[in-house]
Protein backbone atom coordinates (compact mmCIF):
# COMPACT_ATOMS: atom_id res chain seq x y z
CA UNK A 1 0.00 0.00 0.00
CA UNK A 2 1.12 3.51 -0.62
CA UNK A 3 1.20 6.49 1.53
CA UNK A 4 1.32 10.01 1.12
CA UNK A 5 3.54 12.29 2.72
CA UNK A 6 0.70 13.63 4.49
CA UNK A 7 -0.07 9.91 5.39
CA UNK A 8 3.37 9.42 6.88
CA UNK A 9 3.18 12.42 8.77
CA UNK A 10 0.29 11.72 10.86
CA UNK A 11 1.30 8.22 11.32
CA UNK A 12 4.81 9.39 13.22
CA UNK A 13 2.81 11.90 14.91
CA UNK A 14 0.71 8.75 16.44
CA UNK A 15 3.91 7.05 17.19
CA UNK A 16 5.25 9.98 18.82
CA UNK A 17 1.92 10.57 21.04
CA UNK A 18 1.48 7.45 21.67
CA UNK A 19 4.96 5.58 21.68
CA UNK A 20 6.24 2.34 20.12
CA UNK A 21 4.88 0.13 23.02
CA UNK A 22 1.07 0.86 22.98
CA UNK A 23 1.27 0.91 19.17
CA UNK A 24 2.77 -2.98 18.88
CA UNK A 25 -0.06 -3.23 21.06
CA UNK A 26 -2.44 -1.70 18.83
CA UNK A 27 -1.01 -3.85 15.86
CA UNK A 28 -1.97 -7.03 18.10
CA UNK A 29 -5.65 -5.69 18.51
CA UNK A 30 -6.01 -4.72 14.98
CA UNK A 31 -4.76 -8.24 13.72
CA UNK A 32 -7.46 -9.90 16.26
CA UNK A 33 -10.51 -7.79 14.76
CA UNK A 34 -8.87 -8.64 11.25
CA UNK A 35 -9.35 -11.98 12.12
CA UNK A 36 -12.01 -11.76 14.12
CA UNK A 37 -13.74 -10.27 10.33
CA UNK A 38 -12.40 -13.62 8.69
CA UNK A 39 -14.19 -15.31 10.68
CA UNK A 40 -17.60 -14.15 10.07
CA UNK A 41 -16.98 -15.15 6.60
CA UNK A 42 -16.24 -18.66 6.99
CA UNK A 43 -19.66 -18.97 9.28
CA UNK A 44 -21.35 -16.87 6.74
CA UNK A 45 -22.03 -13.72 8.76
CA UNK A 46 -19.37 -11.78 5.97
CA UNK A 47 -19.19 -8.05 5.22
CA UNK A 48 -17.18 -6.75 2.96
CA UNK A 49 -17.03 -3.01 4.48
CA UNK A 50 -16.09 -4.63 7.81
CA UNK A 51 -13.58 -6.63 6.12
CA UNK A 52 -12.19 -3.92 4.03
CA UNK A 53 -12.31 -1.25 7.64
CA UNK A 54 -10.22 -4.20 9.62
CA UNK A 55 -7.47 -4.71 6.56
CA UNK A 56 -6.90 -1.01 6.34
CA UNK A 57 -6.73 -0.32 9.99
CA UNK A 58 -3.96 -3.09 9.69
CA UNK A 59 -1.99 -1.47 7.23
CA UNK A 60 -2.06 1.04 8.89
CA UNK A 61 -0.91 -0.07 11.98
CA UNK A 62 2.12 -2.17 10.30
CA UNK A 63 3.40 0.98 8.26
CA UNK A 64 3.62 2.43 11.90
CA UNK A 65 6.11 -0.41 12.57
CA UNK A 66 8.18 -0.42 10.19
CA UNK A 67 8.63 3.58 10.79
CA UNK A 68 9.24 2.66 14.08
CA UNK A 69 11.34 -0.18 13.87
CA UNK A 70 13.19 1.91 10.73
CA UNK A 71 12.63 -0.92 8.30
CA UNK A 72 10.32 0.70 5.41
CA UNK A 73 13.33 -0.35 3.24
CA UNK A 74 13.86 -3.93 4.44
CA UNK A 75 10.27 -4.49 4.22
CA UNK A 76 10.17 -3.16 0.70
CA UNK A 77 12.88 -5.89 -0.23
CA UNK A 78 11.54 -8.29 1.52
CA UNK A 79 7.85 -7.63 0.23
CA UNK A 80 9.96 -8.16 -3.81
CA UNK A 81 12.05 -11.26 -2.55
CA UNK A 82 8.42 -12.72 -1.52
CA UNK A 83 6.41 -11.79 -4.24
CA UNK A 84 9.33 -13.56 -7.24
CA UNK A 85 9.07 -16.64 -4.75
CA UNK A 86 5.56 -16.63 -5.10
CA UNK A 87 6.01 -16.11 -9.10
CA UNK A 88 8.44 -19.08 -9.37
CA UNK A 89 6.01 -20.85 -7.10
CA UNK A 90 3.35 -20.24 -9.67
CA UNK A 91 5.33 -21.62 -12.72
CA UNK A 92 5.89 -24.78 -11.77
Amino acid sequence: MNFSEEDLKVMRKALNKWGIELQVNMVFEEVGELLQALSCYKRSKFSKSDLAEEIADVYLMLKQIEIAFCIEESVKEAKEIKLQRLKERLEK
